[in-house]
């Protein structure tokens, strides 16, 4: 496993970086990252934020890997200029305000697994703020849809062959309904029927005793 591997590493890189410059109490927090974690599979993408918690102006921000192959993936100078590591190249976009920073990195791949962490140059300051934590990114490889796509074929077939018997069964309720509907009034109307022969039987009776 992947992650197993790299626990040894991301303990010491943990451990190591509050030894880095610029992590003193005056500095610590000047740099803020997120998210903490990310577990995207192969082909998706990810967003990384980096911001200058402070009123310093910086200079430069950069985005660093740290681990598996360290690189600097991305050196912003300035609005209008920036270095891109050529393995991300046509896969990095970045949009920058004020001193925020918001990295999007493309069709993510497997040797893209590592700790990337968010680095200022500023102005009166002679090192590199680094951020306490960085990101640690795990690619995981993209699940099979072969499997899922004939569950969503099973579920539509049930789905259809529910909603069949359903209108079977409405349709045979109707069907019964309109049947007894239609016999009840010729019972009625033998009912009165006999009714009126028994009245006028009586009113005959009536008269001829009259």
């Amino acid at each position: 496993m992947l992650w197993i591997s790299w626990l040894p590493t991301a303990s010491l890189f943990l451990l190591l970086l509050p030894c880095f410059p610029g992590q003193d109490g005056k500095t610590s927090g000047v740099v803020e990252q997120s998210p903490l974690y990310v577990n995207p599979q192969q082909g998706q993408s990810v967003n990384i934020t980096c911001a200058l918690n402070s009123s310093h102006e910086e200079e430069e921000i950069y985005l660093l890997k740290t681990q598996m192959q360290p690189e600097r993936v991305l050196h912003v100078s300035s609005p209008n200029t920036s270095t891109i590591s050529p393995a991300f190249a046509n896969r990095l976009e970045y949009s920058k305000q004020e001193n925020k920073i918001v990295i999007t990195l493309h069709n993510l791949q497997k040797n893209d697994s590592d700790i990337y962490v968010c680095a200022a140059m500023v102005k009166n300051f002679s090192f590199l703020l680094v951020n306490r934590r960085g990101t640690m990114m795990l690619i995981k490889e993209a699940e099979q849809t072969y499997c899922n796509s004939w569950v969503l074929y099973s579920l539509i077939i049930v789905v259809a062959l529910l909603f069949s018997a359903l209108i079977c069964c409405t349709l045979y309720r109707v069907n019964m309904k309109k049947y007894f509907h239609k016999r009840k009034p010729n019972t009625v109307y033998e009912d009165m029927s006999y009714s009126s022969r028994r009245n006028t039987l009586v009113r005959k009776v009536y008269s001829t005793s009259d």
